[in-house]
C-alpha cells in the first residue's frame, strides 16, 4: 500500500509536472511578438497542449515500465577483485538473485525462466537473497519446479529470508523450501565442503524495522549475529554474508566479512537513465543499487526480478547478477 500511495501521488504527478513545466519554460519566446489577445489565447491552447502531452508522456511511460518489467531480467556481470582469495575460488562464479515476489506479480514461468537464464551461465554457486514469497506462504511449492533449472549447481543453491516473506509466513515458507533443491539459511553458518568458502545467512526482522531503511548518510550497526548458529569460518575461507536488507556494511566488514550480498531496494524502481545511484531507493538507504567497495570488502545490492507496489519500473531493470571473484 505504501508503494502505490507512492506511486500514485508523488511519482506520477511528478512526472507529469516535469513535463508540463519543460513546456512552459519555452511559452515566452512562443508569445513574442503578439498582440495580447492573440498572446491570451495561444497561451491558453498552449497550456492545454502542454497538459495533455505531460499525461500522455506519464502513460506512455508508464506503459513502458510496466512492459520491461515484465521482460526476462538482463545478466549483469561483475568481476570482484579481493586480496589473499583462495587459488580455488578463483574464477569461481556467483549467480545472485533476489526479490522474487512470487504471488505478487510474479508468476511460476517467470521464475522459471530466471533460474534457467542463470543456470545457462554455469554458475559454481547460487544465493537467494529474500522476498521469496508474497501473499500465500503455499505458493512456496511453485518454487519446486522451476529450482530443478539449477539442480546442477556444483555448490548448491542457498535462500535467506526477507521482509515479505514475514510478511507473508515466514516460518512456513522456509520449512516448504529448505531441501527442495533450495537450502535455507535462517541466522546459521555454513562452510561449504570442497571449497574454502564460509556463508552466513541472517533472518530479516519483519515487522520489527521500517520498510524505509536508515539515514541513508550513515551506516549504523543494523545486524544482529546473535541468534546465528553454526560453525565458524575455517582458515583461509573467504566469509560471504546474505542479508535481505543492504544495512551495515562497516559492521559486516569489521565483523570479517569479504563479501556481503543484499537485495530489498529494487535499485529504486524508478532511477534516473544512466545513474544507478539516482533513484528512489536512495532516499533511505546509503547502499540502494549496485556495488560497493570498503576495506578489501565488497556488498552487491541486486535489483531484484520483480516488483513491489506496481509492477513498474524506469531504468532500474530487473537482474540476475553474476559474480566472478578474482585474485586481486
Amino acid at each position: 500500500l505504501a508503494w502505490q500511495l507512492l506511486h500514485l501521488l508523488i511519482v506520477c504527478p511528478a512526472i507529469a509536472l516535469a513535463v508540463t513545466l519543460a513546456g512552459l519554460a519555452r511559452l515566452p519566446a512562443r508569445l513574442a511578438g503578439r498582440r495580447r489577445s492573440e498572446a491570451a489565447a495561444g497561451r491558453r491552447d498552449f497550456l492545454k497542449a502542454a497538459g495533455t502531452a505531460g499525461f500522455l508522456g506519464l502513460f506512455g511511460l508508464s506503459g513502458y515500465g510496466i512492459f520491461r518489467q515484465g521482460r526476462p531480467p538482463r545478466l549483469r556481470r561483475l568481476d570482484l577483485p579481493l586480496a589473499g582469495l583462495a587459488p580455488e575460488l578463483d574464477g569461481l562464479v556467483i549467480a545472485h538473485i533476489s526479490d522474487p515476489h512470487l504471488g505478487l506479480w510474479t508468476t511460476q514461468e517467470e521464475i522459471r525462466l530466471a533460474f534457467r537464464l542463470a543456470a545457462a551461465v554455469r554458475p559454481q554457486l547460487v544465493i537467494l537473497t529474500g522476498d521469496l514469497v508474497d501473499r500465500d506462504p503455499e505458493f512456496a511449492r511453485l518454487y519446486y519446479e522451476p529450482l530443478q533449472e539449477l539442480a546442477g549447481t556444483p555448490f548448491g543453491v542457498w535462500g535467506i529470508l526477507g521482509n515479505h516473506d514475514h510478511y507473508t509466513g515466514a516460518d512456513r515458507i522456509a520449512a516448504l523450501l529448505d531441501g527442495r533443491g533450495l537450502t535455507m539459511l535462517v541466522d546459521r553458518r555454513v562452510n561449504l565442503p570442497g571449497l574454502p568458502l564460509h556463508l552466513t545467512g541472517l533472518n530479516d526482522q519483519g515487522f520489527s524495522n521500517s520498510w524505509l531503511g536508515t539515514d541513508p548518510a550513515e551506516d549504523r550497526d543494523a545486524l544482529d549475529f546473535r541468534l546465528v548458529s553454526g560453525p565458524p569460518p575455517r582458515p583461509g575461507d573467504l566469509t560471504v554474508l546474505l542479508n535481505h536488507r543492504p544495512e551495515g556494511f562497516g559492521q559486516a566488514v569489521r565483523a570479517g566479512y569479504r563479501l556481503y550480498l543484499a537485495g530489498h531496494t529494487h535499485g529504486g524502481q524508478y532511477q534516473w537513465p544512466g545513474r544507478s545511484q539516482a533513484n528512489l531507493a536512495a532516499a533511505f538507504y546509503k547502499y540502494n543499487s549496485g556495488l560497493y567497495g570498503q576495506d578489501s570488502a565488497w556488498l552487491n545490492v541486486n535489483r531484484g526480478l520483480a516488483s513491489v507496489g506496481l509492477p513498474f519500473r524506469l531504468w532500474a531493470w530487473p537482474e540476475i547478477d553474476l559474480l566472478t571473484l578474482r585474485r586481486a
